[in-house]
């Protein structure tokens, strides 16, 4: 009986496993079956826990879980406490509620993840690897070139070009599934493993530039040299050899896109005069100045919490007795465009606290279980925090779940059950 039910877990685990494949291969189609794939896997992976008699966890692991529980079930609760029928901010509270079920669902796969054996298999990530890129790119070519989309969609908001907020998603979904494929094949025993990696990299950077996102245009390169450097850091020849391909692609891709680059980067001086000289924070980067100052002002006190109506009359208030404040009030519905602003504006000092512990358990374990490379997602949500919130509704939080999991996997492939 104890060897059936030993079996059943580990088939059950594998299927998992399998499951989490598919869930990557759907991000660049539709985040939508990613989510689900992560909230099934989450509520069979307790039913497996429960039954599991062995609970002698990793302590490193237990404080990933934690983490990704705490923020996910303190998400959960704020949603249950001000959510009610009369709420104005409908989209925003269901955003709450969506990261908050990703969170806490997917931290039940990562702590079973730990104790079980998952078919770590290196071709299988190799496969999946290529073939998410694949999708990726092709989908991303075919909205930039044959579409001629200003900014790329992918599979954000159903692929809806020109929607608010859909390229932006692309960018971030674009990033993590690079991290993870440059993780595959950088670790590679092959002879192709540098022209992969390279072409990877060149195109998927093409991908990001056709996004328009700076705040990924910025991170992405430096996210892919930090994983140069985390794999080679003792060996400083590849390291040399390997940043300086780096940097001969990027030249390339920014001659290639300098137009865009030119554009960007002018868009951006012309917000950040217009909010300094004229108070005007009606523009991409003038918003999320106004998001900033307001949210902080307009926070709760003390380790209080309050729902999103109580704070879009503080905010309306602060923009009625200074216009500089009024860039803030076109994002009411969505979020305040900063990881720590939204938390503490929402959660208070209590937000605050639960977030840091969240980057603080990630950081903790990459470090701890010398797993180093994993780095670059905690790395990543916390720069792209800095403008937009990584913690919230379905889309980027499915993406970088699924591609942290299948990464940690790939790196526990040679390590004793």
């Amino acid at each position: 009986m104890e060897v059936k039910i030993e079996q059943f877990r580990n088939n059950s685990c594998n299927f998992i496993f399998l499951l989490y494949l598919i869930g990557l291969l759907f991000v660049p189609i539709d985040l939508n079956i990613t989510t689900k794939i992560i909230n099934a896997t989450g509520a069979f992976s307790l039913f497996l826990l429960i039954v599991n008699k062995k609970h002698n966890y990793n302590k490193n692991v237990i404080i990933l879980i934690l983490g990704l529980l705490l923020l996910g079930a303190m998400n959960l609760i704020w949603y249950e406490f001000y959510k009610t029928e009369d709420v104005v901010y409908r989209n925003a509270y269901r955003g709450y509620l969506e990261s908050g079920k990703l969170l806490v669902f997917s931290s039940l796969t990562f702590l079973l993840l730990s104790k079980n054996k998952f078919r770590q298999n290196e071709k299988l990530h190799f496969i999946s690897a290529i073939l998410v890129q694949i999708i990726m790119l092709c989908r991303a070519y075919y909205q930039g070139i044959y579409l001629h989309a200003d900014r790329i969609p992918l599979s954000a908001m159903n692929g809806n070009i020109g929607q608010m907020g859909a390229a932006t998603i692309a960018a971030y979904v674009i990033t993590f599934t690079t991290l993870y494929s440059s993780i595959v094949f950088i670790k590679m025993q092959s002879k192709y493993k540098w022209f992969l990696f390279y072409a990877n990299f060149a195109l998927s950077f093409a991908a990001v530039m056709m996004t328009g996102t700076r705040a990924a245009i910025f991170t992405f390169p430096l996210m892919i040299m930090v994983i140069l450097f985390l794999q080679h850091r003792d060996q400083k020849v590849f390291l040399f050899k390997g940043l300086s391909g780096v940097f001969i692609l990027l030249l390339a891709c920014g001659l290639i896109f300098n137009k865009e680059i030119d554009r960007r980067i002018n868009s951006l001086k012309a917000d950040v005069i217009s909010y300094a000289t004229k108070n005007n924070s009606q523009s991409s980067v003038g918003a999320r100045f106004a998001m900033v100052n307001a949210g902080i002002k307009g926070s709760p006190d003390g380790f209080n919490w309050q729902s999103l109506e109580q704070r879009a009359e503080k905010i309306k208030a602060l923009s009625a007795e200074n216009n500089i404040y009024s860039g803030a009030l076109l994002f009411l519905d969505v979020h305040m465009h900063n990881e720590i602003v939204e938390s503490l504006s929402t959660k208070g000092k209590i937000g605050l606290l639960v977030l840091i512990m969240f980057y603080v358990a990630m950081i903790h374990y990459c470090i701890r279980e010398k797993k180093y490379i994993l780095l670059v997602f905690p790395a990543s949500i916390m720069l792209f925090g800095i403008s937009d919130v990584i913690t919230h509704a379905k889309p980027i939080p499915a993406s970088w779940i699924v591609c942290l999991f299948l990464s940690i996997s790939f790196l526990s492939k040679n390590e004793p059950q």
